[in-house]
């Protein structure tokens, strides 16, 4: 079922996780208690595609930070879970999709990481000479930048600028090494800004990966809102919809519901922007 190229790297993450220290401002992150005593989570490895190894471009996608919000009810289910097993809490994102349940990345279980992976992927196919995957989640790698979530509202707005450098040099640096990606695609302006920073300090490896960025629809009021243009229609007809049935079927549940039909002017922006400026390592942030 894994390949040993998979098996290494999973061995690997792990490994590097558990040799960093803890992160500064802990007590900030999310926890709960254990007979009386404070117990915050982990950080965690990123999710790896069955066949993320044997498929090209490999795509390695960032969003910003797990946003473990308390007023949502699957957060105290998650957080009592993980801190009863450390193992499963730093192998949350893999164990949770090999198991079937949903990968606790809302953007990715809603449909927009995944259809933005294959908009980067289906720019570059005739690259590499090869055709489109079968099913996107099992040829990428998923994962938030920041490891944590503040404990107040886990808003990105909240995470210190600390974890930013500090997940840079503990966590990412190492994936992006160990994942060996031929694009990284990161969502949200800071979450650019600190990649390029990464990609910066790894020299030669990361000068040749590249790096395109888009914001996070819910970010963009105006985008859900806005008629497509008879050529955005097309566009979205011809281009994004044959994409979209490379995307697992959605279950049927609150966190599982697929919102990506309600913003094709997101990744029409997303698509033309991509096509528009073209080249490595550079951000190419759609349009507000």
């Amino acid at each position: 079922m894994f390949s040993s190229e998979w098996r290494s790297a999973h061995r690997i993450l792990l490994q590097n996780l558990q040799e960093q220290p803890p992160i500064s401002q802990i007590e900030l992150s999310v926890h709960t208690d254990i007979y009386g005593r404070k117990t915050y989570l982990p950080a965690y490895i990123p999710y790896i595609g069955l066949n993320y190894f044997e498929y090209r471009p490999r795509i390695l996608c960032y969003a910003i930070n797990q946003n473990l919000s308390p007023h949502v009810p699957w957060t105290e289910d998650w957080v009592n879970r993980w801190v009863m097993d450390l193992n499963e809490a730093q192998d949350r994102l893999n164990r949770s999709m090999l198991e079937g349940r949903p990968m606790p990345i809302k953007p990715y279980t809603e449909g927009f990481i995944p259809l933005v992976a294959l908009l980067g992927i289906s720019r570059n196919t005739v690259n590499w000479g090869n055709h489109l995957p079968t099913c996107i989640e099992d040829v990428i790698s998923v994962t938030n930048f920041v490891k944590f979530s503040t404990s107040r509202d886990a808003s990105s707005s909240t995470i210190p600028s600390i974890w930013w450098q500090e997940c840079g040099l503990q966590y990412v640096s190492q994936e992006i090494q160990v994942l060996s990606p031929d694009i990284i695609i990161g969502f949200g302006q800071k979450t650019i800004e600190e990649l390029r920073s990464v990609l910066s300090m790894l020299g030669t490896l990361g000068s040749r990966i590249e790096l395109l960025g888009c914001r996070f629809p819910a970010r963009i009021p105006s985008v859900r809102s806005r008629p497509l243009s008879r050529k955005e229609s097309k566009l979205w007809k011809s281009h994004i919809l044959p994409l979209i049935e490379k995307m697992p079927e959605p279950k049927e549940d609150s966190y599982h519901k697929r919102r990506i039909q309600n913003y094709p002017g997101y990744f029409i922006d997303v698509l033309t922007s991509w096509s528009a400026n073209g080249g490595s390592n550079n951000d190419h942030l759609t349009k507000p």
